[in-house]
This record gives C-alpha cells, sequence and structure tokens, in this order.
C-alpha cells in the first residue's frame, strides 16, 4: 500500500521553502484501488492542496486530472455503498458502512461538481496567457477569481465535517391548511375575504 501524506503533514510541507520542500506522489485512478474510500479520499485530497490549481503551470492538466481522481472516488463510494445495502451476502461491517459512503458520496459528488466548473476558467486562462492588451488581462483576473472560488468550494465539500446522520436530510416545513376553494374562479366577489382593509 502506498504512503498517504496525512492532511498535516501535507500542509507542514507548504510551509517549507521552495528548495526544501520533498516531491509528492501524485496519485493516479489506480493507485486508489488499493486504499480504503477513506484512504482515497485523504490521498485525493493530498493531491489536490499539493497540486493547486490556481497555480499557472500545467492547470488544465491537474484540473483534468484532479476530475478523474473524483469521479473514481465517487465511483467507488458508491459502488461499495451499493453493496452494503443490495447483497445479502454482504458482512455486518459492509452493511454498517451504506450510510457513511452514502455521505461520502454526497461529498465527493459536490467537489466534483465544482472541480468541473473550474475546467472553462482553466482554458480561457491558458488562453488569456498568451493575448496582452489591458482589457484582456482584467478580463484575466475575473476569470482566475472564478476559478479560485469554484477550487476552494471543492476543498469546503470535501473537508466540512460530516453531519450525524439525523441532519443530514432537512426536516420538511409542517403542512399548511388552506380553505378549499368551491367558488367559480371567474367570479372573485364569492371568495372570502377581509372587509377590514
Amino acid at each position: 500500500m502506498p504512503f498517504i501524506p496525512s492532511r498535516q503533514a501535507s500542509l507542514t510541507y507548504r510551509l517549507l521553502p521552495p528548495t526544501q520542500e520533498p516531491v509528492l506522489h501524485a496519485y493516479e485512478p489506480a493507485d486508489l484501488d488499493d486504499m480504503t474510500v477513506t484512504e482515497g479520499l485523504d490521498a485525493v485530497l493530498t493531491d489536490l492542496l499539493d497540486h493547486p490549481i490556481t497555480t499557472a503551470s500545467n492547470r488544465v492538466f491537474t484540473v483534468m486530472r484532479h476530475i478523474d481522481l473524483l469521479c473514481h472516488l465517487t465511483t467507488r463510494a458508491t459502488g461499495e455503498a451499493h453493496f452494503g445495502l443490495v447483497y445479502d451476502h454482504a458482512d455486518a461491517a459492509a452493511q454498517a458502512a451504506v450510510e457513511p459512503l452514502s455521505r461520502a458520496t454526497a461529498h465527493l459528488g459536490r467537489a466534483a461538481a465544482h472541480y468541473t466548473l473550474t475546467l472553462a476558467p482553466a482554458l480561457a486562462l491558458l488562453k488569456a496567457n498568451t493575448q496582452s492588451t489591458l482589457q484582456q488581462q482584467l478580463g484575466a483576473i475575473h476569470v482566475q477569481s472564478q476559478l479560485s472560488v469554484h477550487f476552494h468550494d471543492a476543498l469546503r465539500a470535501l473537508t466540512e465535517p460530516h453531519q450525524p446522520s439525523e441532519h443530514t436530510m432537512p426536516v420538511p416545513p409542517p403542512p399548511v391548511s388552506r380553505p378549499a376553494a368551491t367558488a367559480d374562479p371567474g367570479r372573485l366577489h364569492d371568495l372570502p375575504h377581509d372587509d377590514t382593509t
């Protein structure tokens, strides 16, 4: 099993001067197959932090690779949740993991959605680097801002605390009782109304 740097170790590496920063492994989907979903999530998050798309070098390639990693992990979590839910021969641990895996799938799907939204700005910035008018440079600042927002939203989706199961679904509001209207819709004077206004 490959070494998985913890999130804290990754953040520590980022504080080192560039000449002392160790070279970390760039994960590919094949690497995730040997990991649990939790280990894979940690590995993907570490990879996202170690290869930020807010820097210009290889941005489009990095965006596509990260989308691939997130989609692969989302599919894996969905498949494991399905196995624990559907198959009679799933053990108790697989059955107990269905709900946490379902919540993880939602977070991974949200992160993948935000990451796919970074692809268009990344391509626009690639074109903007070859253009030099002032208006185009100002437009590139706006596009860079969009890219950063989607990138940070994707990271937030992966790192936000998981809520307990009773809080995952919003409670619907109580039904509002409405009087039944039996009058003809064309005859407004038959409907109840307030004479005090």
